[in-house]
């Protein structure tokens, strides 16, 4: 065989190779045209998918707001906003067009147990999600996306499109509610002379024992004004009226005709007294020796007579000519000769007549306050006082006390029916607890997704007659943790802490506010590592806001301060809880 000289060969060898050369370069060059429409494809496809998840997140705030401010529905402002949102976004250099009615739905998200996500279903009503859909397809306004070298593969434009889900995730949410004594002392005598604007309602406290309850919510309003202002309330023995109104700038207790003035080892002279005496039948001897302080040495007997001349106790005193025989006929009242009126249906634990007179003249609740002026004076305001101030805990010492606007516990109750009412408007599958402290906690209502049962069982409960006294922010705190450890649900877990007063109560029950406050703040620490939001609601002036913005810091939440006359705190209040009600985690499930 003849052999092809080497330089033949070699020219035939780079024949070859050129022509192989040519194809991989159309093969190189059809990838690298892949490679760029397929970059483009992916960068657009991920801008729909921005785009879709923002318009959806904002749709979905719109619904947690739960109103619309230009008078549209709230589906359709939600609607709008989501197309807002979608145009702002760009994807493939073209700012992306939703159509309102098909590419933007709202319904329920519920979660699905088998596969441990969430399912999403469009609605006619009750939303709680949204769905977004963004497209770049030629049916779509905004065109399909148009491809640079795919076109060698006959394929010119390529249709992409994104979805995003965004639900407001449901909550567990710990009430935690103060019920210490302070929570009443806008009602009290010791606010009588308050210098913001407002008055105590102490008015509204008598006229309301015997009924009907207050209005819910109840609208702090002066006495005259108020939805018990024509109310004439409950009387006993001589107390029969109200007394002047308590008007800070023009209220003087020594000159209310309502209160006598009524003090040991001093002799009584109020006229108004010898009147009610001489009106039951009492002759000038029983007078005289009723209104004179001569044995006053024993307490005994001067609670006694007080209650005589008060017409809350009837004296036997069997002196010649008395209308009251039986007694022994001298000037001293003896524990055998006084019969005490009955006492009130609504008496809880165990106090008397005696204990309010006693009360009265030892004024232990009105030390170094505003209030001392009232001590000695009886009549129906000293008396509302003493079943508000003078609490016999742990025990109530009436059992209606609660049906009455005492402040500020009444606006928080009000309040935390508004965060019900508000949460439930939402139809979202959020649940409640309630917890209360006062020097002690006290957990009341379990994790429950009837709301209704919160604001019903703290409307039947009454500030400083119920837990042991003191301010236990750090035993609230630890009973509403404890709570939410035994919730088994995917669901936001938060916690919502109102109190109004200072921390001192420490985690051994000793009354010491550096500690209780360093207790405090431990167990919003234990909260937050285990994931629990915090937020707070200071109500008043004497509230330790540092802590409770302290507290909210730790927990990632918010502190909300209320302050001001009742008047101005109750309104305050109601729209703090409307607004804690639709804050809410939002999250994306699809």
């Amino acid at each position: 065989m003849k052999r092809m000289p080497i330089a033949q060969q070699n020219a035939r060898r780079r024949g070859a190779v050129v022509a192989q050369v040519a194809v991989m370069l159309v093969v190189i060059m059809g990838f690298a045209a892949l490679a760029i429409d397929a970059g483009s494809m992916y960068s657009t496809r991920a801008e729909l998918q921005h785009t879709a998840d923002a318009a959806a997140l904002a749709a979905v705030g719109i619904i947690m707001e739960g109103e619309s401010p230009d008078g549209t529905t709230l589906e359709e402002y939600a609607r709008q906003i989501a197309a807002e949102y979608a145009l702002k976004n760009e994807a493939g250099g073209v700012n992306i067009v939703v159509d309102p009615d098909g590419d933007i739905e709202l319904g329920q998200a519920a979660y699905n147990a088998g596969t441990g996500g969430w399912d999403f279903t469009p609605t006619a009503g009750g939303f709680n999600a949204v769905r977004v859909t963004t497209r770049r397809t030629d049916s779509s306004a905004n065109g399909s996306l148009g491809l640079t070298f795919a076109h060698i593969f006959h394929n010119t434009e390529a249709n992409l499109t994104a979805q995003a889900t965004s639900m407001l995730l449901p909550r567990d949410l710990a009430v935690v509610i103060d019920i210490s004594g302070s929570m009443n002392f806008d009602s009290t005598l010791r606010d009588w002379n308050r210098n913001d604007g407002g008055t105590a309602n102490l008015r509204d406290i008598w006229a309301s024992l015997d009924g009907p309850e207050p209005s819910r919510p109840y609208i702090p309003v002066d006495e005259t004004e108020s939805e018990y202002a024509d109310d004439t309330g409950p009387t006993y023995g001589y107390m029969t009226q109200w007394g002047d109104p308590l008007f800070p700038d023009t209220y003087s207790p020594s000159s209310d005709a309502a209160l006598v003035y009524i003090r040991r080892y001093q002799s009584t002279n109020d006229a108004s007294i010898t009147a009610n005496l001489t009106s039951a039948g009492y002759n000038s001897a029983e007078r005289s020796a009723l209104m004179s302080s001569s044995h006053d040495n024993s307490s005994s007997h001067f609670r006694r007579r007080t209650g005589v001349m008060l017409g809350l106790a009837t004296w036997n005193s069997g002196k010649s000519g008395s209308a009251f025989p039986g007694g022994n006929g001298d000037n001293q009242l003896d524990s055998w000769e006084v019969n005490w009126l009955p006492l009130p249906d609504y008496r809880a634990s165990s106090w008397d007549w005696e204990d309010y007179v006693w009360w009265v003249y030892n004024g232990n609740e009105y030390r170094g306050g505003n209030d001392s002026v009232f001590r000695y004076r009886y009549g129906l305001k000293t008396y509302a006082d003493f079943l508000l101030s003078g609490s016999a805990r742990p025990y109530q010492r009436t059992d209606n006390l609660w049906g009455t606007p005492a402040q500020p516990l009444r606006a928080v109750k009000d309040a935390v029916q508004i965060l019900s009412d508000t949460i439930a408007t939402m139809n979202t599958p959020d649940r409640m607890s309630l917890e209360v402290f006062n020097g002690t906690s006290s957990h009341e209502v379990s994790l429950t997704d009837n709301l209704q049962e919160i604001p019903d069982r703290l409307y039947d409960m009454q500030a400083d007659h119920y837990l042991p006294g003191g301010t236990g922010i750090g035993a609230g705190l630890f009973r509403a943790t404890a709570e939410l450890d035994n919730s088994d649900r995917w669901a936001a877990k938060m916690i919502v802490l109102m109190s109004d007063g200072v921390a001192n109560i420490d985690e051994d029950g000793n009354y010491n506010t550096s500690t209780a406050r360093t207790y405090a703040i431990a167990e919003a620490q234990r909260a937050a590592d285990k994931g629990y939001l915090i937020y707070t609601v200071s109500v008043g002036y004497g509230v330790d806001r540092a802590l409770m913005q302290e507290i909210a810091e730790i927990g990632n939440g918010r502190e909300f301060h209320a302050d001001g006359s009742p008047e101005e705190y109750t309104e305050e209040l109601e729209q703090i809880f409307r607004s804690l009600g639709g804050i809410r985690p939002t999250v994306l499930i699809q």
